[in-house]
Formats: C-alpha cells, sequence, structure tokens
C-alpha cells in the first residue's frame, strides 16, 4: 500500500553551513508552529553533513576531472504541463541516466553512503508526490533543482520553505534576478552537478528535468553549448490550476513559515508564468534549432511513441528502437493514472486571459470566455 505522501524534506540533504545560513536569511519570518520541522532537518543536515566531508576528500578531484562527452538533454516546460511524464519515458532508454530521489536529496554524500542510504533514508522518500498523486520512491527520476538548493541560495525551490520571501526566491529563476556573482555560483553548481552524476552514471547522457530551467534556456545554453532541449506545453488553464493545488500543497508540505493565503498563491503563480514564458520564447531565438524541440502535451498523451520518436528525430538522438519497448512497457503501465481535475472559475480564467494572450497567441491555443471558446 502507498503512502499518503512524502514524508521527507529536501534540506535533510542540505550542507549544514549553507542550513543554517538559510535559517539566519529567513529568520524573522520562521513560524515557531513550524520549530518540529525545523529541528528535524537540523537534525538530518548536521548529522549528513559529517560524511560530505569524507566524500569530498576522497572523490572531489576526480569528479572535477570528469570529462563530460555526452551533453545533458533538458526537459523545459512549466510545472504540470506533462514533463513529469515525458522525464519518466525518457529515462527508460537504457542509454541514458538521471538523477533520482536519493541522489538528489543526499547529493552532498550519496557517492560515500550509497550502500546505507537506503536502507536508512528510503521511508522518507517513499510516498505519493505531493500535487499529482505520483508515486515518489528512492530511485524513481528526479528534479536536479533539489541538489541545487542543497548547495546554494539561488534557486526558486527554496520558495516552498521560505514563502514569505517569494520574491527573491522566484527572480532567482530568472538570469536577469541574478547579479554576475550569483551567476557564476549556480553555473558553477549545476556543472559540478553534471559532473557528479555523470561520473556516478559511468558517462552516460544526463537527462535533466526542472521546470524552473524554462526561464534559464538561454542561460543554459551559454553553459553547455551542445546540450539538447524539449520543450513541452500545455493548456494554460490546466496547467494553472493544478500548479496553485501543488503550490498549495508543497508550501503546507515544506515551509518552515506561515502558509501564504490561496489569494497570495494564485497571483504569484500567474505572474510566475507570465516571466517564465516571456523570458523563454525571448531565449528561444539563442539556441540552433537541431537543438531544441517543442511538443504538446495532447500529443504525448494521444500518441507517445510517435511523439518520443519525432524527438528522437528532430534531435538526432541514438538509440530510440532499443529504448522502444521500454517505453512502451512504460506508456501501458500508466493507463489506470487519473490526473486531478479542477474547475476553472470565471475569476481566474479571465486573470489567465489577461495576462497570458501572447501565450496562447503563440501556441495557437484557444482561449476561454464566457461564451465559450474563441
Amino acid at each position: 500500500m502507498r503512502s499518503a505522501c512524502m514524508k521527507g524534506h529536501y534540506l535533510y540533504g542540505c550542507d549544514y553551513k549553507h542550513f543554517q545560513h538559510l535559517l539566519k536569511e529567513n529568520e524573522a519570518d520562521l513560524d515557531p508552529g513550524q520549530a518540529e520541522r525545523i529541528e528535524e532537518c537540523r537534525r538530518y543536515s548536521r548529522f549528513l553533513t559529517r560524511f560530505a566531508k569524507i566524500e569530498r576528500f576522497f572523490w572531489d578531484r576526480r569528479i572535477r576531472n570528469m570529462v563530460i562527452d555526452k551533453p545533458p538533454l533538458f526537459i523545459l516546460g512549466h510545472w504540470r504541463s506533462g514533463t513529469t511524464y515525458l522525464f519518466n519515458l525518457l529515462s527508460c532508454d537504457p542509454e541514458t541516466s538521471f538523477m533520482d530521489s536519493m541522489t538528489t536529496f543526499t547529493f552532498h554524500n550519496f557517492l560515500l553512503l550509497r550502500y546505507h542510504l537506503p536502507k536508512h533514508y528510503s521511508d522518507k522518500l517513499t510516498g505519493d508526490r505531493y500535487g499529482d498523486d505520483m508515486e515518489f520512491l528512492p530511485h524513481t527520476p528526479q528534479e536536479e533543482c533539489y541538489a541545487i538548493a542543497n548547495c546554494i541560495d539561488e534557486t526558486f525551490t527554496h520558495l516552498i520553505t521560505f514563502p514569505q520571501n517569494y520574491q527573491k526566491y522566484m527572480d532567482y529563476a530568472f538570469e536577469d534576478g541574478l547579479t554576475p556573482e550569483q551567476r557564476q555560483r549556480w553555473c558553477d553548481t549545476h556543472s559540478y552537478l553534471l559532473k557528479k552524476i555523470s561520473y556516478f552514471r559511468k558517462g552516460k547522457r544526463i537527462l535533466f528535468k526542472s521546470p524552473d530551467n524554462t526561464a534559464k534556456l538561454g542561460m543554459l545554453h551559454n553553459l553547455y553549448p551542445d546540450a539538447k532541449f524539449v520543450h513541452i506545453y500545455r493548456d494554460p488553464y490546466k496547467v494553472l490550476l493544478s500548479t496553485i493545488h501543488m503550490f498549495e500543497e508543497g508550501i503546507q508540505a515544506m515551509t518552515f513559515e506561515k502558509v501564504p493565503s490561496h489569494e497570495l498563491v494564485v497571483d504569484m503563480a500567474i505572474r510566475f508564468y507570465k516571466r517564465i514564458y516571456t523570458q523563454y520564447l525571448k531565449d528561444m531565438a539563442r539556441v540552433p534549432k537541431e537543438q531544441l524541440v517543442e511538443i504538446a502535451y495532447s500529443d504525448l498523451v494521444k500518441a507517445p511513441m510517435e511523439t518520443l520518436e519525432q524527438i528522437y528525430r528532430d534531435l538526432d538522438l541514438p538509440g530510440f528502437e532499443a529504448a522502444r519497448p521500454l517505453m512502451q512497457a512504460h506508456v501501458d503501465s500508466q493507463k489506470s493514472y487519473k490526473p486531478n481535475r479542477f474547475d476553472l472559475d470565471p475569476v481566474l480564467r479571465d486573470k489567465i486571459n489577461a495576462e497570458l494572450g501572447f501565450f496562447f497567441e503563440h501556441y495557437h491555443i484557444p482561449m476561454k470566455t464566457a461564451e465559450g471558446e474563441s
């Protein structure tokens, strides 16, 4: 039987010095009602950091000397656009690898403790993912943003733990929201992360998926000039209804502060969506067409194997025929999955229409009005 929800916190694996820094930076807004959660994270962070120092001593030089022969492949797209489904499908390719929940949430010490962590930590990384009830397991594909959040301040991910400072963490998702020093720190962290997971996965092509990377397409292309990108998009009404639900459940599960109002989360979600896609559509021009493919979520659902074959063909990726039966098996395993359904109220519909008209126009998606679709 599956658990109600994943019980752990991404900051369990945080470098202890960085964890203390995050608490100090957000000290004024910490909620005494979350003291137990904060203390539990503190205990895990302090304990695991001891082993991180040993890991760095034995592996750091080998990681930094790692040569990346196969450029990474990035899945881009807003939360709730089908990025996870696409991630799980592409990760079926035996020539591709990825960060899983264990390597992401315990980024600083998974090499040293890889045989011990599953015995003592798996229960914290098992259950249903908040927001969509998809199964969450220690070795399922996971977003690298959690590993980055365990290393540095400059990530959107911290918004769910420190929502009272949401504007600061929202800005960190964007190149223009970072100082030159912060940009360099983020790039250095991501580069080290790629080298470390490539070392662990024995040089396979690494597949990354973090929705906030959609706002950093230009940065990522500069950092990895040969990287390839798949962008998946979906009806914004469905995306935002589901995103609002996900943000609210995620904040409830992870926050160290007071939970923000529903109205604030709605406003935050719409503004963030608009800002992400304003930036993404500008950055597209910086990436050669043969390195970026766009797919509609509706196409992936209706014709998954044909859509996956198109991705491989358009990006000139090898190995589709070998991966096909594994991908088909995953498609078949998901046939009973029922996504959450939410009602679109007229006020939210009108807000979305007012802010995201450019997105509907660019992707030829009909807008809903009081009279129907236009």
